[in-house]
């Protein structure tokens, strides 16, 4: 095998496992979201009533406090659904998924960013995977396969 064809099947190789590796990943996002979206079986109307900018050391975020009631009591609480962009405005009503048994763990109705994050890396494994088969694919056809001596 000359080195030319080594070199793309190890580069092939790199591409599928790195794409394997980021899609395991997206997967396990997906699947920690769901097992929380499970546990969240209570809505509820909510309300914005502050939104609180935290600085890293280089960046800004912005986390809504949203007030709702469950089971009679009002309830407020920073959410973790914040983000680099101020999508939240003091007022603005907002639809409120919580566990009955823990109103404390909550979510707001789409706009979780850890079902954004388990796309995004499923998108991006599956495109390593892609690139990985096409370019080996390619490579086989053009030079007549590969024959390991």
């Amino acid at each position: 095998m000359t080195d030319t064809k080594m070199f793309i099947l190890i580069f092939t190789g790199v591409w599928c496992l790195v794409g394997v590796v980021v899609l395991a990943v997206g997967l396990a996002f997906r699947a920690a979201f769901r097992r929380r979206e499970e546990r969240m079986r209570a809505r509820a109307a909510g309300t914005v009533v502050e939104v609180v900018r935290r600085m890293s050391s280089d960046s800004a975020a912005f986390y809504p406090i949203v007030e709702f009631e469950a089971d009679g009591r009002k309830i407020s609480l920073e959410s973790s659904d914040g983000g680099g962009r101020k999508r939240f405005y003091e007022g603005q009503s907002v639809e409120v998924l919580y566990d009955p048994d823990d109103p404390s763990q909550f979510m707001l109705e789409g706009f979780n960013a850890q079902a954004i994050v388990g796309k995004v890396f499923l998108i991006i494994g599956l495109a390593c995977i892609a690139i990985g088969v096409i370019v080996g694919v390619a490579v086989n056809a053009t030079s007549g396969g590969f024959h390991i001596k």
